[in-house]
């Protein structure tokens, strides 16, 4: 099972959220509970989920 490190609170997951927080081409990945908070963000946008692990 693979991990990433959400790039706001540093916190290691197994699944994470693509997002862009800010105007510009940049999109990160976040937990969920970082992407919940994110949403109420002017410049929020989804743009997919990253999971570390195959069904």
């Amino acid at each position: 099972m693979k991990t990433k490190i959400c790039e706001l609170c540093k916190i290691e997951e197994t699944t994470l959220y693509r997002v862009q927080i800010k105007k510009g081409k940049i999109w990160i990945f976040v937990c969920e509970s970082c992407c919940n908070q994110s949403k109420n963000l002017p410049d929020y946008r989804y743009g997919g989920t990253w999971k570390g692990y195959r069904h």
